[in-house]
């Protein structure tokens, strides 16, 4: 049992608790920010947008330390290197050319290196998306390209590729007034063999068009990345509670050549390979020794939650329609 703040949740195992109980912060960032992330108490050098700040008491040791530092050119004897990320038992390193390095240890710390003439958004950017991804893995944690919303107490998560409407759908539900629980990085964990919810970062990643669909104003709201005459902005979502949520549905989504959307169950193995195939980062856990874990961790979810796959146009996404017959399937 590894306590975090004030919760309780079983992520580390032993040797990682040992290892988290004595870092100290003697040569840490003089300035520094206190957030809760994914229920975990971050003491942060770095300025996170649309990210919990939390209090904190003098004596208060947090979970994970994010500084600006020094970080090694490659891991030592890494047991698996890509171009842009070598893994080891506790040891990650990420390497984003022309931006930054991110050394994370044991679940516990991000050191950041950033690269001459970085900017500072593209740092935060992967910072708050593969750096956190990976240490959430060191913890343990099932991290899922997906968002996630509130339906009857219960998480309801909604999984698919790049582009397919993972946001827009989180948007426009929350926009009808289901409470908002994750984008993007949706962390799942089990809590007395129940799978759990962890609520990620309090916003919405959202493309221009879609905020124009949802009619939500983009003034004052932070742009984060620009392609092809399209920006993408962050859109700061209140959670309505911090603590983690009983995982009840998950759905898939898919476009294919039909003319209508379809909702299907999906039964045995199709559940767990939906689990494994939108796992975010996969190749992360390759090399930190996770592999044979993740696959349990997918099949121990799979079997206790109703999954769904939805099959939606090719050409258009029927955003109210899916809506509409989503809130029926909920009622089953």
């Amino acid at each position: 049992m590894f306590e975090s703040g004030t919760n309780q949740f079983v992520f580390l195992n032993g040797q990682n608790v040992k290892i988290c109980s004595f870092l100290a912060a003697d040569n840490f960032n003089s300035m520094c920010y206190f957030y809760s992330i994914f229920c975990l108490v971050v003491r942060s050098a770095v300025v996170l947008p649309a990210v919990t700040v939390v209090s904190s008491e003098k004596n208060t040791v947090p979970d994970v330390f994010i500084e600006y530092g020094l970080t090694p050119a490659s891991l030592t004897n890494p047991r698996f290197s890509a171009a842009w990320f070598q893994a080891d038992f506790g040891e990650f390193l990420l390497t984003i050319q022309g931006v930054a390095r991110y050394y994370i240890q044991n679940g516990c710390r991000i050191t950041i290196t950033p690269e001459e003439g970085a900017d500072e958004d593209e740092i935060i950017l992967f910072l708050m998306g593969s750096a956190i991804g990976a240490l959430l893995n060191q913890r343990n944690v099932l991290v899922l390209h997906a968002g996630a919303i509130v339906v009857n107490g219960r998480g309801t998560i909604f999984l698919g590729p790049s582009g397919i409407g993972k946001s827009t759908l989180t948007a426009g539900l929350h926009k009808r007034g289901y409470s908002f629980l994750a984008d993007d990085v949706c962390a799942i964990t089990l809590i007395n063999g129940i799978p759990t919810v962890i609520p990620g970062f309090p916003r919405l990643k959202l493309w221009t068009d879609v905020m124009n669909r949802l009619n939500t104003d983009r003034k004052d709201l932070k742009c984060i990345r620009g392609s092809q005459g399209l920006e993408k902005y962050l859109l700061p979502v209140e959670h309505a509670q911090d603590a983690p949520v009983p995982l009840g549905m998950v759905y898939g989504i898919e476009a294919a050549e039909v003319e209508a959307i379809q909702i299907l169950p999906l039964k045995g193995a199709e559940k767990i390979n939906l689990l494994l195939a939108n796992t975010y980062r996969f190749e992360f856990l390759q090399g930190q020794g996770r592999t044979a874990f993740h696959f349990q961790q997918c099949a121990d979810i799979g079997t206790k939650i109703a999954v769904y796959r939805i099959i939606r146009p090719f050409n258009t996404f029927l955003l109210e329609e899916l809506m509409n017959l989503l809130e029926e399937n909920f009622q089953k």
